[in-house]
């Protein structure tokens, strides 16, 4: 089990990439030889471990779905997707053009495992536009539709499907705020969860 401490949102004040340590540059190998989903997966493990929303990765689920690498790799391939997560969230520039920029500068990555690291910033931003957009108002109306990528690009997967959502939210003045949002399908499996949450905790009220 893989266990961290400190928040993926506190900037220390020195430079991102300033000391990496041992065994980073291999780990990364490790991380290009990674299928693509196991790869995305393990990012989000690592951002759910950062953020604190789980308490621990487990090597071993990892180790079964990637038999022919050994525990030691997989661990130091966790390892360094933490130090990389933690290092890019020390950017002032959250975008992930930038972001995939100082990954190509600093790192061994190949293009595709960059734009992955990257693209998890994306996606948090999402989330918190979300969460910002609910906080400040009344939910009037919520649209979605189903969206494929027709670009490709360092940072977008080409014929990648996403949900492109609109929350209308009204503010205590009653004027209508929308808020358009792109999620991932997993990002809004989770949104849709946590609404249904929300609908049962009003109905126990």
């Amino acid at each position: 089990q893989i266990k961290v401490t400190g928040d993926l949102q506190v900037k220390p004040k020195r430079m991102a990439f300033a000391c990496t340590p041992p065994g980073f540059f291999a780990a990364n190998e490790t991380l290009n030889e990674l299928p693509e989903g196991v790869l995305k997966r393990m990012v989000e493990d690592t951002r759910k471990l950062l953020k604190r929303e789980t308490e621990s990765i487990s090597v071993e689920e990892y180790a079964k779905a990637i038999p022919a690498m050994k525990e030691s790799e997989i661990t130091s391939a966790i390892n360094a997707s933490l130090f990389i997560l933690r290092q890019l969230a020390m950017e002032e520039k959250a975008d992930p053009k930038a972001l995939n920029s100082i990954l190509a500068r600093e790192t061994d990555l190949h293009k595709s495992v960059r734009a992955t690291f990257a693209l998890s910033f994306k996606e948090d931003e999402a989330e918190k536009k979300i969460q910002s957009a609910l906080q400040v108002g009344r939910l009037v109306d919520m649209k979605w539709k189903l969206g494929m990528g027709i670009a490709s690009s360092s940072c977008t997967a080409l014929k990648a499907p996403f949900v492109s959502l609109v929350l209308s939210v009204a503010d205590v003045d009653q004027r209508v705020r929308h808020h358009p949002v792109e999620l991932t399908i997993e990002q809004f499996q989770d949104f849709r969860e946590m609404f249904k949450k929300m609908a049962l905790q009003i109905e126990q009220v």
